[in-house]
């Protein structure tokens, strides 16, 4: 769509297509049903001066031969097209409006966008894109100055495919420049050879798409909507219906900014003007018409005829049905260009409306990211015949996988002629994965009842060997209850003994008693001896040591027994004694030793006389010796 025009209107007349020479309106039905170029509500002078114009340039003389060279050039239209959107635009065009548009409504735009809301504009008609290119400066000189940041989306569309991939690159002749102030020139253009670039920054904001202003689904919540010299193209009665599209477009408090010939929202009570000589409105609902749609706008909203009314309205529901309805909703026209895009659609696709309507839709990546959805599309459009696929999984950008349900189907025009295909999709990923749960566990239970067949025959062989076990287990319990009787014999033959040791026992411990109360006295007895008295063992050994002896020869009974009595340290008496002792242990004889010397523990030096004796038990074994002294000796 142009951003200008290059002729003056004022004065033309509002003359409907369908009014003139049969032969110019078969040509514009032509261009409508063959190649989607609907120029039915175009002032009619204005269309047909510019179609003359290219017949001139072809050399064709009647619309009739034209149409036959229409046919035979399959060019020939986007020739035409290029020459009846007339696309006279520049940067800045009409400096004033820009000036008053940064200086009255910018600031207060951005003032009411805050933050972190997206700042929405709608550039429509942006033709090679001179227009989102001069916002986006003035945008960004704004945020430069505050030094804010601002979620910005410019959105630039037009019908002009041309135009847009010139609008896309973002490069421009010199010429083309000259209205750019001398600052934002060195700011935002970089050169590149012999044209110059906008620079990256300003191009990542400005998403540029293909959208028809007279059949498209308007864009929503718009903070500022731009349509510059495009509307004077229509008559009045599709200039009353796209109207309410834009009063639809932008959002309460938003901004609209159109040309200077366009001066039909003056009556429009939902804008209030804030520049009128320039074109700046601001959407301002009057109370009275809080909560109705827009086209009870009485001035704004009434439209030419009661059908073009019932036209509109029905289009407002319908709108609203494909926005609200839960699925995804997506229609191509035949030239493969999106149309319509609703929420569930941005949701399920990760693609924003703005960004997929009015783009070709094999250039959007869930054409191919959805195995064979383009040869799906061809497929209706060749046998215009419903296509419905249960299960197709893909991927979003974020990895996860998704399954859907889609049906294809073709759309019909007033004639019942093909005019797109609507593809209509569900998100069916838990349907899906309920039934992978399914089939797994269905999986599972199948190996289960083979585990559980095998598991029952090996348990049928356990239970045969778990049988001749237990005939086993019997026989050994058999065995195991005679042994239990012998053992229980040999328990009462036990507690007969235990009883007999027991008795045997307390006698012993009487015994022991006995022996020890003997051994007292005849410890006692030889402590009350004044003699000394020393028992050997037949080893020489001392084994008895008395009182006495221990006055003698100065020893404690600790110190002697367990030791020979020739070791003792007892001076001579051990030496002297030896061969006494000799004789009494292997001889048997009585033997003594007289002036045995020994010293007492004061330190005086006595002598005595030692007695060595056999030990003799009744039966005549040797037991061992015993010496002793006199007792006349042993008082130190």
């Amino acid at each position: 769509m142009s951003d200008d025009h290059e002729e003056p209107l004022g004065d033309e007349v509002a003359e409907k297509v369908g009014d003139g020479d049969p032969a110019f309106r078969a040509l514009i039905e032509k261009l409508n049903t063959e190649h989607a170029f609907d120029f039915r509500d175009y002032k009619q002078a204005s269309l047909e001066r510019r179609i003359r114009r290219r017949m001139t340039q072809v050399h064709v003389d009647s619309f009739e031969r034209y149409m036959l060279y229409l046919d035979r050039n399959p060019d020939e239209h986007t020739q035409l097209l290029n020459v009846i959107l007339i696309n006279v635009t520049r940067f800045f065009r009409d400096p004033e409006a820009w000036e008053s548009l940064g200086q009255q409504v910018l600031p207060r735009m951005l003032e009411d966008g805050g933050m972190p809301r997206t700042l929405r504009i709608w550039s429509a008609g942006c033709s090679s894109g001179e227009e989102p290119y001069t916002v986006a400066m003035m945008i960004a000189e704004h945020l430069r100055s505050d030094g804010t940041e601002l979620d910005v989306k410019i959105y630039a569309t037009d019908i002009d495919e041309d135009a847009l991939a010139t609008a896309r690159h973002g490069l421009y002749h010199l010429e083309q420049l000259k209205d750019v102030p001398r600052p934002l020139f060195e700011r935002y253009f970089a050169q590149e050879g012999q044209l110059y670039r906008i620079r990256r920054e300003l191009r990542k904001w400005v998403m540029f798409g293909r959208h028809d202003l007279t059949q498209d689904a308007p864009l929503s919540h718009i903070d500022l909507l731009i349509c510059r010299n495009v509307l004077i193209y229509f008559d009045s009665e599709l200039q009353n219906r796209i109207m309410p599209r834009f009063q639809y477009a932008v959002r309460e408090r938003g901004f609209l900014f159109l040309g200077r010939s366009e001066a039909m929202l003056a009556r429009s009570r939902r804008f209030a003007p804030i520049d009128f000589k320039w074109r700046l409105f601001q959407r301002l609902t009057p109370p009275d018409l809080i909560g109705k749609p827009v086209h009870a706008d009485s001035d704004m909203g009434r439209l030419t005829t009661p059908i073009a009314r019932r036209d509109f309205v029905a289009a407002t529901r319908l709108h609203s049905v494909v926005e609200a309805h839960p699925s995804a909703i997506v229609v191509i026209d035949l030239a493969d260009t999106m149309l319509v895009w609703n929420p569930a659609a941005e949701a399920l696709f990760d693609t924003a409306a703005e960004v997929a309507i009015g783009r070709k839709f094999r250039d959007l990546d869930i054409s191919y990211r959805i195995d064979n959805l383009r040869s799906r599309v061809e497929e209706v459009k060749a046998t215009e015949a419903r296509v419905r696929v249960q299960d197709v999984g893909f991927s979003r950008r974020s990895g996860d996988a998704v399954h859907v349900a889609f049906t294809l189907a073709p759309l019909y025009d007033d004639h019942r002629r093909l005019a797109g295909v609507m593809l209509s999709a569900e998100d069916v990923t838990e349907v899906a994965r309920l039934r992978e749960e399914l089939n797994r566990i269905a999986e599972q239970s199948a190996t289960a009842n083979e585990e559980l067949q095998s598991t029952n025959e090996e348990l049928e062989t356990t239970n045969e060997e778990l049988q001749s076990t237990n005939e086993e287990l019997e026989t050994t319990n058999e065995e195991l209850q005679s042994t239990n009787e012998e053992l229980e014999t040999t328990v009462e033959e036990l507690q007969a003994i235990n009883t007999e040791l027991g008795t045997l026992n307390t006698e012993i411990e009487k015994g022991s008693d006995e022996i020890h109360r003997v051994d007292l006295l005849h410890g006692t007895v030889l402590d009350a001896i004044d003699a000394s008295v020393v028992v050997l063992d037949k080893d020489g050994i001392v084994r008895t040591w008395n009182l006495a002896a221990s006055r003698i020869w100065g020893l404690k009974p600790q110190d002697a027994i367990g030791h020979p009595f020739g070791s003792l340290p007892i001076g001579e008496a051990g030496v002297k004694s030896a061969a006494a002792i000799h004789d009494a242990l292997f001889d048997r004889k009585r033997t003594s030793v007289t002036d045995v010397r020994y010293t007492l523990p004061g330190g005086a030096q006595q002598q005595t006389t030692l007695n060595a004796a056999p030990l003799i038990a009744p039966n005549g074994d040797l037991l061992g010796a015993v010496l002793t002294t006199p007792s006349a000796y042993a008082r130190p």
